[in-house]
């Protein structure tokens, strides 16, 4: 199934697992994923996906480059470290200060040729994307977003993909609750709603990857508002 045709299916329904749900505090942590698995039309509260094994594959090893547990445990990781790169925070600063923002990114990024390149080009994008997703109504103002920053979006991914991992046999499923568990401890650091949550998730895929807005929009709005979804009734992460 294809990107578009699965946004599109994701409008038409939210799927949840009636036989291996999970529910409570683990149900939280399961959510921190519930974006991609959204994107993804997957379960939403089971720890097992519900797609076809060849999809999961095809994602773990043509979108991630996971052919096994060694691979997959590296890449949950990095997905997990993201939040802690202090260069974005210099980004983040030389945005909101435009007076100044040549000299707060010569002065503090790394100069390593393509290290320097890759943030300034992230700067660049935050100017296309700031506005943009203030005329969608996604944000009202730069605030939100260095506040929460992309932590969904990391987090977010890293839940998802560890459960495919966990399809895969590449975790058991202790080391999957574990892995969410702590994405869910560390995503409170930066969001304090579900709200925030998605907001964060569409910033995130919209600076490091593009086009459609509108789409994971409206997949935020359905897991936030739609009568089936664990997240209807939530408000704080």
């Amino acid at each position: 199934m294809g990107f578009f045709s699965k946004i599109l299916n994701s409008f038409q329904s939210i799927k949840l697992n009636k036989e291996n749900e999970v529910k409570g505090y683990l149900l939280d942590h399961l959510l921190v994923g519930s974006m991609y698995a959204e994107q993804q039309s997957a379960y939403l509260n089971s720890y097992e996906t519900g797609l076809n094994r060849s999809d999961i594959v095809t994602l773990a090893e043509d979108y991630w480059g996971i052919y096994n547990r060694d691979q997959a445990i590296e890449i949950l990781q990095n997905l997990h470290d993201r939040n802690q790169d202090e260069n974005m925070n210099v980004v983040y600063k030389a945005f909101e200060d435009r007076e100044n923002y040549v000299n707060i990114l010569k002065s503090n990024l790394p100069k390593e040729e393509g290290l320097f390149e890759h943030y300034i080009e992230l700067f660049r994008t935050l100017n296309d994307i700031v506005p943009e997703l203030m005329e969608q109504n996604v944000i009202t103002d730069f605030s939100q977003i260095k506040m929460t920053k992309d932590s969904a979006w990391n987090y977010g991914r890293g839940a998802f993909l560890a459960r495919c991992c966990y399809d895969l046999g590449y975790l058991s499923e202790k080391e999957l609750k574990d892995y969410l568990e702590k994405s869910h401890t560390d995503l409170k650091k930066y969001c304090s709603t579900w709200k925030e949550y998605t907001t964060s998730y569409i910033f995130g895929r919209a600076v490091w990857g593009g086009a459609n807005n509108s789409g994971m929009i409206q997949i935020a709005h359905d897991l936030l508002n739609n009568e089936n979804s664990p997240l209807k009734n939530k408000t704080y992460i």
